[in-house]
């Protein structure tokens, strides 16, 4: 069972999204950048960013007026029709809240004024250099995350090392805990020449830090990989309840499940098939390449029935060190997941990309998705392969972006 790092929209993704449902008719549209992130560190922190952000309510409350709160710490207004009079004030007491920083020596509305910076949408030039502004920071919030996804470890997660003796209370807990608030979903997508593109699937995942804080807050669930492999189990569960009381004849996408081979060939998953099986042409079930490897008489098992029913199975966990060593057309699944990693553009990323050809001939270009998508480059890197399915933080942003033109 996997957990994608992207768990949410990001702020920066909602309002590129929005800034292209109004680049049509942009009338009335003015917006406010305030770049916070240029504070001195000691003001930078979260709960006096909170304090500047909430300096703002009334203008929401009161007119067309929306906050981003941007990963970078810096504050986005984007306001409609709002008289500029109504907007001074509450930027004068955002100011005075850090007037003994040197981010606000400058005069307000100066030339020189490193504080803010105010634009004109309704003119092209001041919408095309905001919308670069904001572009280049949702990449920049990407890479954050990237990094943070790849330095995940043991110690990333607060809490004492899980030991055994956690393991039957944690158990419990998990049995008994509302998570239908923690399940959160990312697309993988289809993209089309001329621009266009068709959704893939939502694939299914529990916020595992949430997951943390709800039912063992002083445990690192991440302190021990067995142990946390055991827990999965019961993940996987409280998983495919959830997700059966779904109404599957009125599911507009496709939805994918990451779950452990001895959940799928266990009585939980039959008891969903129950429910389910009649749209089973809705449902990928995703499974790990170190679970493969660990039974493959097993897989084999969970593979045939899960085909033989209607499922789609799909081989998660592919890299391209283990390129090198496997051919993913022999485990005979519907879909793999090669994740996008720095190999394919390093010094030997020939020998990778040969690795990558194969695969995609062996395969087939349309069985092939590219995850852990996390920039522009990688997408077109794919492309040049012919791969034109992909999943990731840098997807998430241009499925927004798609979704306001219309176009998947």
């Amino acid at each position: 069972m996997t957990f994608p790092g992207s768990e949410t929209t990001s702020e920066e993704t909602q309002l590129l999204t929005r800034l292209r449902f109004i680049e049509d008719d942009r009338s009335g549209y003015y917006a406010v950048h305030v770049h916070l992130s240029g504070l001195r560190a000691s003001n930078r922190k979260p709960h006096f960013i909170n304090i500047a952000a909430r300096t703002f309510d009334n203008l929401q409350n009161n007119h067309d007026v929306t906050l981003y709160k941007l990963d970078c710490a810096d504050l986005v207004l984007l306001c409609k029709d709002v008289p500029v009079d109504e907007i001074d004030p509450a930027m004068h007491k955002a100011r005075q809240l850090f007037s003994e920083d040197p981010l606000t020596d400058s005069e307000d509305g100066s030339i020189d004024d490193r504080f803010s910076t105010w634009y004109d949408l309704s003119q092209p030039g001041d919408f095309a250099s905001f919308n670069e502004s904001i572009q280049l920071l949702s990449e920049e919030a990407i890479e954050r995350q990237r990094k943070a996804a790849e330095l995940l470890s043991p110690n990333s997660l607060p809490g004492e090392r899980m030991q055994p003796k956690d393991v039957a209370d944690i158990t419990l807990r998990l049995q008994t805990a509302d998570i239908d608030d923690l399940i959160h979903e990312q697309t993988a997508v289809v993209l089309h020449q001329g621009g266009k593109g068709d959704v893939l699937f939502k694939e299914q995942f529990v916020t595992m830090s949430a997951l943390q804080k709800r039912v063992a807050p002083d445990v690192n669930l991440f302190g021990s990989n067995w142990l946390f492999q055991y827990l999965t189990e019961t993940i996987d569960r409280r998983m495919l309840g959830v997700i059966s009381r779904l109404d599957f004849e009125y599911l507009k996408n496709p939805i994918s499940l990451n779950l452990n081979i001895s959940t799928i060939l266990g009585r939980e998953f039959q008891h969903f098939h129950q429910r389910a099986g009649d749209y089973s042409s809705k449902i990928v079930v995703e499974v790990q390449l170190i679970d493969v490897f660990s039974d493959m008489g097993a897989y084999s098992d969970a593979r045939d029935m899960l085909q033989e029913n209607g499922y789609r199975v799909l081989i998660d966990g592919l890299s391209p060190l283990s390129l090198q060593f496997l051919d993913p057309a022999l485990l005979e699944s519907d879909l793999v997941k090669v994740n996008w990693g720095p190999e394919f553009k390093n010094d030997e990323s020939e020998a990778r990309i040969e690795d990558m050809r194969r695969v995609v001939k062996n395969v087939g270009k349309d069985h092939v998705i590219l995850g852990r998508v996390d920039s522009e480059d990688a997408v077109i890197w794919a492309l040049s392969l012919g791969i034109r399915r992909f999943q990731g933080f840098y997807i998430d942003t241009v499925v927004g972006a798609m979704l306001a033109k219309g176009i998947i």
